[in-house]
Protein backbone atom coordinates (compact mmCIF):
# COMPACT_ATOMS: atom_id res chain seq x y z
CA UNK A 1 0.00 0.00 0.00
CA UNK A 2 1.17 3.24 -1.09
CA UNK A 3 2.46 5.13 2.01
CA UNK A 4 0.45 8.22 1.84
CA UNK A 5 -2.51 6.30 1.64
CA UNK A 6 -1.77 4.19 4.52
CA UNK A 7 -1.21 7.55 6.70
CA UNK A 8 -4.32 8.08 5.27
CA UNK A 9 -6.32 5.62 6.30
CA UNK A 10 -4.37 5.19 9.71
CA UNK A 11 -4.93 8.75 10.64
CA UNK A 12 -8.71 8.81 9.81
CA UNK A 13 -9.40 5.17 11.36
CA UNK A 14 -10.02 6.75 15.27
CA UNK A 15 -12.78 9.08 12.98
CA UNK A 16 -14.90 6.00 12.29
CA UNK A 17 -13.95 3.03 14.29
CA UNK A 18 -16.01 1.27 17.53
CA UNK A 19 -14.91 -1.39 19.88
CA UNK A 20 -17.07 -4.52 18.72
CA UNK A 21 -20.70 -4.61 19.11
CA UNK A 22 -22.78 -7.15 20.51
CA UNK A 23 -26.90 -7.15 20.67
CA UNK A 24 -29.52 -5.36 18.54
CA UNK A 25 -29.59 -1.47 17.77
CA UNK A 26 -32.39 0.59 18.60
CA UNK A 27 -33.36 3.62 16.83
CA UNK A 28 -34.88 6.68 18.38
CA UNK A 29 -35.65 10.42 17.90
CA UNK A 30 -33.18 12.80 19.21
CA UNK A 31 -35.85 15.34 20.69
CA UNK A 32 -37.99 13.73 22.44
CA UNK A 33 -35.98 10.29 23.40
CA UNK A 34 -38.81 8.01 22.17
CA UNK A 35 -37.60 4.71 20.88
CA UNK A 36 -38.84 3.93 17.27
CA UNK A 37 -38.84 0.85 15.27
CA UNK A 38 -37.46 1.12 11.50
CA UNK A 39 -40.60 1.40 10.03
CA UNK A 40 -41.19 4.64 12.56
CA UNK A 41 -38.36 6.09 11.53
CA UNK A 42 -39.10 5.61 8.10
CA UNK A 43 -42.14 7.72 7.97
CA UNK A 44 -40.56 10.40 10.15
CA UNK A 45 -38.22 10.40 7.57
CA UNK A 46 -40.56 10.94 5.15
CA UNK A 47 -39.99 14.91 4.86
CA UNK A 48 -36.32 14.73 4.26
CA UNK A 49 -34.77 15.00 0.81
CA UNK A 50 -31.39 13.63 1.98
CA UNK A 51 -30.86 11.20 5.49
CA UNK A 52 -27.20 10.90 6.12
CA UNK A 53 -26.92 7.58 8.56
CA UNK A 54 -23.86 8.27 10.71
CA UNK A 55 -21.69 4.59 11.73
CA UNK A 56 -18.72 3.45 13.12
CA UNK A 57 -17.00 1.40 10.15
CA UNK A 58 -16.77 -1.59 12.10
CA UNK A 59 -20.14 -1.69 14.41
CA UNK A 60 -21.89 -4.85 13.00
CA UNK A 61 -25.15 -4.39 14.52
CA UNK A 62 -25.36 -0.94 13.07
CA UNK A 63 -24.31 -2.15 9.68
CA UNK A 64 -27.71 -4.45 10.17
CA UNK A 65 -29.70 -1.27 11.57
CA UNK A 66 -28.19 0.19 7.79
CA UNK A 67 -30.63 -2.72 6.68
CA UNK A 68 -33.26 -2.67 8.24
CA UNK A 69 -33.92 1.41 7.67
CA UNK A 70 -33.23 0.80 3.75
CA UNK A 71 -35.43 -2.05 3.52
CA UNK A 72 -38.20 -0.13 5.74
CA UNK A 73 -37.19 2.94 3.43
CA UNK A 74 -38.34 1.44 0.34
CA UNK A 75 -41.34 -0.11 1.94
CA UNK A 76 -42.69 3.95 1.89
CA UNK A 77 -41.06 5.12 -0.79
CA UNK A 78 -40.42 2.09 -3.55
CA UNK A 79 -38.96 3.26 -6.96
CA UNK A 80 -38.49 6.78 -5.21
CA UNK A 81 -35.35 6.38 -3.25
CA UNK A 82 -31.60 6.08 -4.17
CA UNK A 83 -28.87 4.90 -1.71
CA UNK A 84 -25.53 6.50 -1.25
CA UNK A 85 -22.03 5.51 -0.25
CA UNK A 86 -18.92 6.50 0.97
CA UNK A 87 -17.84 2.81 0.39
CA UNK A 88 -17.68 3.29 -3.12
CA UNK A 89 -15.09 5.85 -5.27
CA UNK A 90 -16.79 7.83 -7.95
CA UNK A 91 -13.99 6.18 -10.38
CA UNK A 92 -16.03 3.15 -10.00
CA UNK A 93 -19.74 4.46 -10.88
CA UNK A 94 -19.91 2.48 -14.01
CA UNK A 95 -18.73 -0.62 -12.43
CA UNK A 96 -20.93 -0.50 -9.87
CA UNK A 97 -23.82 0.34 -12.04
CA UNK A 98 -23.16 -2.64 -14.29
CA UNK A 99 -23.15 -5.21 -11.31
CA UNK A 100 -26.60 -3.48 -10.06
CA UNK A 101 -27.69 -4.16 -13.98
CA UNK A 102 -26.41 -7.50 -14.15
CA UNK A 103 -23.69 -6.88 -16.72
CA UNK A 104 -20.91 -7.58 -14.41
CA UNK A 105 -20.40 -10.37 -12.01
CA UNK A 106 -19.79 -10.21 -8.20
CA UNK A 107 -16.38 -11.39 -8.45
CA UNK A 108 -15.30 -9.19 -11.68
CA UNK A 109 -17.07 -5.91 -9.76
CA UNK A 110 -14.72 -6.84 -6.73
CA UNK A 111 -11.67 -7.48 -8.30
CA UNK A 112 -11.98 -4.34 -10.13
CA UNK A 113 -14.41 -1.90 -7.81
CA UNK A 114 -11.61 -1.38 -4.40
CA UNK A 115 -14.25 -2.33 -2.30
CA UNK A 116 -13.22 -2.22 1.47
CA UNK A 117 -11.74 -4.92 3.20
CA UNK A 118 -15.59 -5.50 5.03
CA UNK A 119 -17.80 -5.31 1.86
CA UNK A 120 -18.85 -9.14 2.38
CA UNK A 121 -19.99 -8.95 6.10
CA UNK A 122 -21.31 -4.97 6.40
CA UNK A 123 -21.96 -3.42 2.96
CA UNK A 124 -22.46 -5.89 0.09
CA UNK A 125 -26.48 -6.47 2.18
CA UNK A 126 -26.97 -3.14 0.96
CA UNK A 127 -25.61 -3.48 -2.13
CA UNK A 128 -27.56 -6.35 -3.13
CA UNK A 129 -31.14 -5.16 -1.72
CA UNK A 130 -30.72 -2.20 -4.23
CA UNK A 131 -29.86 -4.60 -6.64
CA UNK A 132 -32.64 -6.73 -5.90
CA UNK A 133 -35.12 -3.74 -6.35
CA UNK A 134 -33.43 -2.06 -8.98
CA UNK A 135 -32.33 0.97 -6.65
CA UNK A 136 -29.66 3.31 -8.00
CA UNK A 137 -26.41 3.60 -5.99
CA UNK A 138 -24.59 6.40 -6.21
CA UNK A 139 -20.68 5.98 -6.05
CA UNK A 140 -19.98 9.29 -3.53
CA UNK A 141 -16.57 9.21 -2.94
CA UNK A 142 -13.76 10.56 -4.03
CA UNK A 143 -11.08 7.76 -5.28
CA UNK A 144 -8.49 7.56 -1.77
CA UNK A 145 -5.49 7.86 -4.23
CA UNK A 146 -6.62 11.60 -5.06
CA UNK A 147 -7.02 11.95 -1.30
CA UNK A 148 -3.55 10.52 -0.60
CA UNK A 149 -2.22 13.24 -2.73
CA UNK A 150 -4.16 15.76 -1.46
CA UNK A 151 -2.10 14.92 2.12
CA UNK A 152 1.17 14.25 0.53
CA UNK A 153 1.39 17.55 -1.32
CA UNK A 154 0.60 20.10 1.73
CA UNK A 155 -3.15 19.79 0.78
CA UNK A 156 -2.87 20.77 -2.76
CA UNK A 157 -4.69 19.08 -5.68
CA UNK A 158 -1.77 20.52 -7.83
CA UNK A 159 -0.28 17.54 -9.97
CA UNK A 160 -2.83 15.35 -10.17
CA UNK A 161 -2.64 14.00 -14.06
CA UNK A 162 -5.40 15.46 -16.58
CA UNK A 163 -7.16 11.68 -16.53
CA UNK A 164 -8.38 11.93 -13.09
CA UNK A 165 -9.09 15.80 -12.34
CA UNK A 166 -12.68 15.24 -13.43
CA UNK A 167 -13.12 13.05 -10.35
CA UNK A 168 -12.33 16.13 -8.38
CA UNK A 169 -14.75 17.84 -6.37
CA UNK A 170 -15.20 20.90 -8.67
CA UNK A 171 -14.90 23.16 -5.59
CA UNK A 172 -13.13 22.14 -2.35
CA UNK A 173 -12.23 23.97 0.97
CA UNK A 174 -11.16 23.41 4.88
CA UNK A 175 -13.35 25.44 6.73
CA UNK A 176 -12.85 26.90 9.93
CA UNK A 177 -14.48 26.53 12.86
CA UNK A 178 -16.55 23.77 14.83
CA UNK A 179 -15.50 20.69 11.85
CA UNK A 180 -12.17 21.70 12.40
CA UNK A 181 -11.64 21.82 15.86
CA UNK A 182 -13.35 18.48 16.55
CA UNK A 183 -10.81 17.21 13.70
CA UNK A 184 -7.93 18.55 15.46
CA UNK A 185 -9.01 17.39 18.78
CA UNK A 186 -9.67 14.36 17.59
CA UNK A 187 -6.33 13.66 15.59
CA UNK A 188 -4.52 15.03 18.65
CA UNK A 189 -6.10 12.28 20.66
CA UNK A 190 -4.48 9.79 23.07
CA UNK A 191 -6.27 7.11 20.94
CA UNK A 192 -5.06 8.79 18.00
CA UNK A 193 -3.14 5.98 15.89
CA UNK A 194 -0.18 8.32 15.10
CA UNK A 195 0.51 12.03 15.96
CA UNK A 196 1.39 14.35 12.85
CA UNK A 197 2.97 17.57 12.84
CA UNK A 198 1.38 20.54 12.32
CA UNK A 199 1.95 20.79 8.83
CA UNK A 200 0.65 17.29 7.92
CA UNK A 201 -1.92 17.44 10.17
CA UNK A 202 -3.18 20.53 8.03
CA UNK A 203 -3.07 18.19 4.81
CA UNK A 204 -4.69 15.33 5.89
CA UNK A 205 -7.64 17.22 7.02
CA UNK A 206 -7.41 19.11 3.75
CA UNK A 207 -7.91 15.44 2.56
CA UNK A 208 -10.71 14.66 4.96
CA UNK A 209 -12.51 17.74 3.38
CA UNK A 210 -11.60 16.64 0.31
CA UNK A 211 -14.06 13.82 0.64
CA UNK A 212 -16.69 15.51 1.78
CA UNK A 213 -16.64 17.95 -0.77
CA UNK A 214 -16.59 15.21 -3.40
CA UNK A 215 -19.38 13.22 -1.62
CA UNK A 216 -21.56 16.32 -1.08
CA UNK A 217 -20.97 17.19 -4.91
CA UNK A 218 -22.17 13.47 -5.83
CA UNK A 219 -25.20 13.51 -3.62
CA UNK A 220 -26.25 17.20 -4.62
CA UNK A 221 -25.21 16.00 -8.38
CA UNK A 222 -27.77 12.71 -8.01
CA UNK A 223 -30.95 15.18 -6.29
CA UNK A 224 -30.29 17.09 -9.52
CA UNK A 225 -30.91 14.76 -11.72
CA UNK A 226 -34.01 12.81 -9.46
CA UNK A 227 -35.82 15.45 -7.53
CA UNK A 228 -38.36 13.33 -6.94
CA UNK A 229 -36.39 10.99 -5.19
CA UNK A 230 -35.11 10.61 -1.55
CA UNK A 231 -31.40 9.61 -0.84
CA UNK A 232 -30.29 7.49 1.92
CA UNK A 233 -26.25 8.50 2.56
CA UNK A 234 -24.29 5.70 4.82
CA UNK A 235 -21.07 7.42 6.06
CA UNK A 236 -18.66 7.36 8.58
CA UNK A 237 -20.63 9.54 11.46
CA UNK A 238 -17.38 11.89 11.49
CA UNK A 239 -18.88 13.05 8.00
CA UNK A 240 -22.33 13.74 9.22
CA UNK A 241 -22.80 14.40 13.04
CA UNK A 242 -23.77 17.34 14.14
CA UNK A 243 -24.64 18.47 10.06
CA UNK A 244 -20.89 19.18 9.89
CA UNK A 245 -18.37 17.47 7.11
CA UNK A 246 -20.25 15.90 4.29
CA UNK A 247 -23.76 17.37 5.54
CA UNK A 248 -22.86 20.92 6.10
CA UNK A 249 -20.98 21.24 2.55
CA UNK A 250 -24.54 19.69 0.94
CA UNK A 251 -26.30 22.07 2.48
CA UNK A 252 -24.37 24.83 2.05
CA UNK A 253 -24.52 23.60 -2.04
CA UNK A 254 -28.40 23.23 -1.81
CA UNK A 255 -30.06 24.85 1.02
CA UNK A 256 -33.56 23.90 -0.62
CA UNK A 257 -32.97 20.38 0.59
CA UNK A 258 -34.10 19.01 3.49
CA UNK A 259 -31.04 17.16 5.19
CA UNK A 260 -31.70 14.66 8.27
CA UNK A 261 -28.51 13.10 10.26
CA UNK A 262 -29.05 9.78 12.43
CA UNK A 263 -26.14 9.24 14.64
CA UNK A 264 -24.63 6.43 16.42
CA UNK A 265 -24.33 6.52 20.68
CA UNK A 266 -23.71 3.86 22.63
CA UNK A 267 -26.67 3.49 25.16
CA UNK A 268 -24.55 3.90 28.18
CA UNK A 269 -24.31 7.31 27.01
CA UNK A 270 -28.78 7.64 27.12
CA UNK A 271 -28.92 11.78 28.40
CA UNK A 272 -26.38 12.96 26.54
CA UNK A 273 -27.49 15.39 23.45
CA UNK A 274 -27.18 13.73 20.18
CA UNK A 275 -25.19 15.04 17.20
CA UNK A 276 -28.00 14.25 14.90
CA UNK A 277 -31.81 14.41 14.44
CA UNK A 278 -31.96 10.53 15.11
CA UNK A 279 -30.40 8.36 17.08
CA UNK A 280 -29.51 4.39 16.44
CA UNK A 281 -28.42 3.17 20.13
CA UNK A 282 -26.15 0.16 20.62
CA UNK A 283 -23.57 -1.44 22.64
CA UNK A 284 -19.73 -2.23 22.00
CA UNK A 285 -18.38 -5.41 24.22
Amino acid sequence: MNKYIKTIALSMAILCLGAGAAGAAQFGDAQSGKNLTAAQLAQRLQKYDIVFFGEFHDQGEIHQSELELLEAMYKAKGEKLALSMEMFEADNQDKLDKFLAGALSEEDFLATARPWPNYRTDYAPLVNFAKEKKMPVVAANVPRFLAAHVAKNNASTEGVEAQYLQWLPKHTYAPEGAYKDKFYAQMSSPAAPMKLPPARLAAVYAAQCLKDDKMAESIAAFADAHQNMQILHINGCFHSDAHLGTAQKLEALRPELKVAVITPLERKQKGEKPAGDFVVWFDRK
